[in-house]
Formats: C-alpha cells, sequence, structure tokens
C-alpha cells in the first residue's frame, strides 16, 4: 500500500503546498541575494550631484569641512553645555569640524602580503575589525539634515566598504527630540521602502553613539530643535 501511495504521488507530482512552499522560498532566496547585491553594490561618493545622473546609481554627497567656516562652533558647542537661555545654529562646517576634534580617522585596512610566512593569518585577519565605522559626515541641504556614515566590512580576506547615509527632520519625543529619516540606503540598498527596517537601523546606530553626558543633559532640556535651510537651529530655555 504505501508503494502504491509514492507511485500515486510520482503520477500526480508535487502537491499545491510543495508547490506554494517552493516559490515562497526561491522569492525569499532571491529578495535576500538582491538585498546582499545592493549593500555591496558601490556608491558614487562626490561633491555635488551631477547634472545627469547615471540611471541606478546611487550617489553620496559628502557634506563641506572648510575650517575658515567652522571658527566657531567650539564656542557654540560651550553654549550649548552651558545649558542657558539661548538660540544656536550649526551649519554643516561646523558639524563636522566637531565629529572630526571627537572622532579619530579610521585605520585604513593593511595590504594583505603577497606570499611569505603569515601571510595566510593577516589575510584571513582582513586587515582590521569585522566592522571598521570611519568619521560620520553631516551635509545640511534645503532644511534636510544627511548622515553620511562611511563603513568598511572586513571579511574572508576582504575589505568591504560600505556607506549608510541617512535623510531626515527632527521631531520631539519621550526625551528630547529625535532624528527621524526619510531616507536611509545602506551602500544601495534603500532600505525606507523596507516596512521597519530603516527605524531598526536607525535606532541601532543612534543607541552605539558615545554622547558626552553634558551634551545628552542639553539636548533633553532643547526646546526647538529644526533645520532650517543649511543649518541646524537648536534652542535652550
Amino acid at each position: 500500500m504505501a508503494s502504491l501511495t509514492k507511485t500515486e504521488r510520482a503520477l500526480r507530482g508535487p502537491g499545491l503546498f510543495e508547490i506554494t512552499l517552493g516559490v515562497v522560498l526561491s522569492i525569499v532566496l532571491g529578495a535576500l541575494l538582491a538585498a546582499v547585491y545592493l549593500v555591496f553594490k558601490p556608491v558614487e561618493a562626490v561633491k555635488e550631484l551631477p547634472k545627469e545622473p547615471e540611471l541606478g546609481t546611487v550617489y553620496f554627497v559628502q557634506g563641506s569641512s572648510d575650517s575658515a567656516k567652522a571658527r566657531q562652533w567650539m564656542r557654540k558647542r560651550q553654549m550649548l553645555a552651558e545649558g542657558g537661555k539661548a538660540d544656536i545654529s550649526f551649519n554643516e562646517d561646523e558639524l563636522n569640524a566637531w565629529v572630526a576634534s571627537v572622532v579619530p580617522q579610521a585605520p585604513q585596512p593593511k595590504p594583505k602580503p603577497k606570499s611569505g610566512p603569515g601571510a595566510k593569518g593577516e589575510a584571513e585577519g582582513g586587515g582590521g575589525p569585522f566592522v571598521a565605522v570611519d568619521r560620520p559626515n553631516f551635509r545640511i541641504r534645503d532644511g534636510v539634515l544627511q548622515l553620511g556614515l562611511p563603513t568598511t566590512i572586513n571579511l574572508l580576506g576582504l575589505s568591504l566598504p560600505v556607506i549608510f547615509q541617512a535623510r531626515g527632520h527632527f521631531e520631539r519625543a519621550t526625551e528630547g527630540y529625535a532624528f527621524v529619516a526619510d531616507e536611509l540606503f545602506v551602500g544601495s540598498l534603500p532600505t525606507h521602502r523596507v516596512p521597519g527596517l530603516r527605524d531598526l537601523i536607525v535606532s541601532r546606530l543612534m543607541a552605539a553613539e558615545d554622547i558626552p553626558d553634558d551634551l545628552r543633559a542639553s539636548w533633553k532640556r532643547l526646546s526647538r530643535v529644526a533645520v532650517l535651510g543649511s543649518t541646524l537651529h537648536l534652542s535652550l530655555p
């Protein structure tokens, strides 16, 4: 009877459940492979968007770091830390100068030796930690704040560059104001088009930031945080 059952199943072919399961697994696997491909697809880092952007290319427009336009950042930081009544505006040059003073440049991965003793060990190490996060970069245009986070993933002896770039605004939250990413690209992958993925990544990135206690306390006391034109405006009561 069991042999007959197997014969009947072979003649009838796969059932509806098997077909549905196979289709679902194929779709999921295809989506995962497509996501991995987009994450590691190279992003074009430029100073300004080209007049005719190339179709299918994701661009990362870097914010300015002009020291001549960032001379007041230390005084403004002090005003923010003091917590008195004040209206303070930061441009992107000042934000990038501030970041440069507290976040070191990520070390470049060591080149893999071509031959010789120990070459295999260094290749396996990938020239650095599994994930190496570089210095953040800020850009502010047309009332939108962009945060860029160049990252290197060292995997199987390869150093793979990935750029996180989020563009958004600030909204009042439970403890002060929170950054809301309207767009978030991981490499060339638009995570904001995947329900829940953008918010998960942003929350993890924000939780990993090491913010000084005095500035964290001042941030909670802010009565207004707004991106206006090409500046970040902060108001203390």
